[in-house]
């Protein structure tokens, strides 16, 4: 029975793990989409040329 608490918590942390480590990643992503979505430059398509 005690395995099996362990083996339950132990693919939980490893599900969490990857959410962890990304977090900050995640985050700094939003803070710069946000702040280009204030600035006027949240949407670079129509700007790009294409290089040919």
């Amino acid at each position: 029975m005690k395995s099996m608490t362990f083996t339950s918590e132990f693919l939980s942390a490893a599900k969490q793990a990857p959410r962890i480590y990304f977090a900050p990643l995640v985050g700094a992503y939003k803070a710069i989409k946000a702040e280009m979505a204030k600035a006027g430059g949240g949407d670079r398509s129509t700007k790009t040329t294409p290089k040919h």
